[in-house]
């Protein structure tokens, strides 16, 4: 699977902001927030960004199971930013030291 443009800006924000000392949900909020990525992702870039196949987000959407999403026709769907980055912030899991 080829990774797209967006994720790879994805990756370097995250990367930027762990280097800020950043981590745990507090860095999907900042990702949230940041501006240097786009304010909707396509599919394609969610599944990219999370290493699974497009047919995994659908069916997540479709299950209910993934972040909020914008339907603007019956073949264009959108992932808000801040959605996207608080619903992977919901999925963290913080391991006891």
């Amino acid at each position: 699977m080829e990774r797209t443009d967006t994720a790879n800006v994805f990756n370097a924000r995250l990367s930027f902001w762990t280097a800020a000392g950043f981590s745990g949900a507090a860095l999907y909020e900042a990702l949230a927030t940041d501006d240097t990525l786009p304010a909707f992702f396509d599919p394609e870039d969610l599944a990219s960004i999370q290493g699974v196949k497009p047919s995994a987000v659908k069916k997540h959407r479709h299950r209910g199971t993934g972040p909020a999403f914008l339907k603007l026709s019956s073949k264009i769907v959108k992932y808000p930013r801040g959605d996207f980055c608080r619903h992977l912030a919901s999925r963290f899991v913080k391991r006891a030291a």
